[in-house]
């Protein structure tokens, strides 16, 4: 049998984003909408800014006094710079203001930069409004330069009282006090016309064009921040997610042929099928057929690792596609429990596989023979499950069980054994063998990987030859598009009805009001796959 093998392609990635294509709106659109509504509550923003050169100390004549070891007497512009967002300087500051304001309250919004090499520096500010930011700049400037004057006052004050106090030891004929006097006198004179080291080049002035809130550029990163939000996030709960997505997933998980994609109308409770649903029938039909071509197929085991996941539907469904197409065809409902596809085809007998097994009764006296259309040459019997009894798993294990399989295989062209979820109950493990290929039904968005691996290992430990897997519940997408009604359209370029006509069901064996409208028109008529109005409701497993 040849193996087919998945693979991730752009259309499975596509198939990803559109799958949590909630999830990634939600993200991508509302990342970057909480960054707009925050960003365009903040008020606006100015910024303004001033140049300062500064001068060391001794390059001015007029200043001779040169002792002291403050940051300005040492001359490093970088220093100095840094000494603008100080507590002492924003004080200053905030008293230069008009009216004056505390000066923590606006250092936060200061920020001085020193180019060594120019010995240049720039006080940046920012502040709710154009005039108020130019303040703040100018106001910090001239603070910088009244601390310079205090500092160079202090340091030649000092130099002052050491003069003094020299000069007080020695007296008017010591050789060194003429030279201390006119120091003094030179330091009295510096500290009446103290030498100004920072001079503002530039005066900071009113800008009306706001530098923020940045409300495009936020959003933008915003736009971002939600892209990269909705990737990881789809990585994350993609990677998660257990749950077969797709077909293409199915098979390449269980590396089994994909024999038939089916899709969610053909599960709608009835066997009336679109054209598009019976193709999907015939499809699995035709896969059974060719897909095994290494050995003769003559029963048919369908299980599907969990209820409700359309394998009584599929049973049902391939029977009488084969019977269609001229085989003759056995259904055998063993699910004695639940008893699916009986209940799919509306029969109600007394006479059914459990009697067949615990009374060892010949097959015919529970066969019931399910008309087809008067075109259709095969045939199909149906072995509903019957009463259930009080002991299934015992009459399904037995040796009469799969006596019986071989003589309904030598009585038709092909035996489909219904079966209940294997992981539910272990009526279908000892068919498995006695069976010429088991067939795995898992529904899309509903099974889950670890569901099918198990099943999967079950088949295998009971030796069964699983011929593929069918996958249910499949939407269109690509590679898994429905043919359209143009498609089916008669040859006078009409179409053919999506819907048939509902059989009745009458001694076990269903007939259509179409037929015996054909009869007696002469027309072929339209095989009618309805369930009977008054049957028990269909179960979907």
């Amino acid at each position: 049998m040849p193996e087919f093998t998945g693979h991730r392609d752009i259309r499975s990635y596509l198939r990803t984003v559109w799958r949590w294509k909630l999830l990634i709106l939600v993200l991508v659109v509302g990342a970057p909408g909480v960054a707009y509504l925050l960003e365009r509550g903040k008020p606006k923003v100015y910024a303004a800014s001033t140049l300062l050169a500064f001068t060391a100390p001794g390059s001015n004549g007029n200043f001779t006094v040169s002792t002291g070891d403050s940051v300005y007497a040492t001359g490093n512009i970088t220093a100095i710079a840094q000494l603008i967002t100080t507590s002492p300087i924003a004080t200053i500051a905030g008293n230069l203001m008009h009216p004056p304001v505390d000066g923590g309250s606006i250092v936060g919004d200061v920020t001085a930069s020193a180019d060594p090499s120019t010995n240049f520096i720039t006080i940046s500010t920012s502040a709710g409004s154009p005039t108020e930011a130019a303040a703040i700049a100018n106001a910090f400037a001239q603070a910088l330069n009244v601390n310079e004057n205090d500092v160079t006052r202090g340091d030649i004050q000092r130099a002052i009282t050491s003069y003094r106090h020299q000069l007080a030891r020695l007296t008017p004929t010591n050789p060194d006090y003429a030279s201390l006097r006119q120091q003094l006198l030179a330091a009295e004179a510096a500290l009446n016309t103290p030498v100004n080291g920072i001079t503002q080049l530039q005066k900071a002035t009113p800008n009306y064009t706001p530098t923020g809130p940045h409300l495009r550029r936020t959003v933008e990163l915003g736009l971002v921040v939600g892209i990269l939000l909705a990737v990881a996030a789809v990585m994350l709960l993609d990677s998660a997610d257990r749950r077969l997505r797709s077909p293409d997933d199915l098979e390449h998980f269980t590396k089994l042929p994909l024999l038939s994609a089916i899709a969610p109308s053909a599960f709608t409770g009835g066997l009336d099928a679109s054209p598009a649903d019976a193709e999907a029938f015939q499809t699995l039909r035709t896969s059974l057929t060719y897909f095994s071509v290494d050995r003769p197929v003559k029963s048919v085991l369908i299980t599907s690792p969990g209820e409700q996941e359309g394998k009584s539907t599929v049973s049902v469904s391939l029977a009488l596609a084969c019977a269609h197409a001229g085989l003759d065809v056995i259904l055998v409902d063993a699910d004695l429990r639940r008893a699916g596809a009986t209940a799919k085809l509306g029969l109600r007998p007394q006479v059914g596989l459990g009697l067949v097994l615990a009374e060892q009764r010949p097959p015919e006296t529970a066969l019931i023979d399910w008309q087809l259309g008067p075109a259709d040459t095969g045939r199909l019997r149906v072995l509903a499950a019957g009463s259930p009894p009080p002991n299934p798993s015992a009459l399904i294990s037995s040796g009469q069980m799969r006596d019986l399989i071989t003589t309904l295989e030598s009585r038709s062209d092909l035996v489909i054994i219904d079966t209940p979820a294997a992981l539910a109950v272990s009526d279908a493990v000892p068919l498995m063998q006695s069976v010429s290929g088991v067939v795995l039904i898992a529904r899309v968005n509903r099974s889950t990987r670890d569901t099918v691996r198990r099943l999967q290992k079950i088949i295998v430990s009971a030796h069964g030859h699983l011929l593929g897997a069918v996958a249910t519940g499949v939407t269109s997408g690509p590679g898994y598009q429905k043919y359209s009604h143009s498609y089916y359209s008669a040859s006078n370029g009409g179409r053919s009805r999506g819907r048939r006509r509902k059989r009745g069901v009458q001694d076990g064996a269903p007939t259509s009001a179409g037929d015996r409208e054909a009869a007696s028109s002469g027309t072929e008529p339209v095989p009618s796959l309805q369930l009977a109005s008054d049957g028990p409701a269909a179960v979907e497993e």
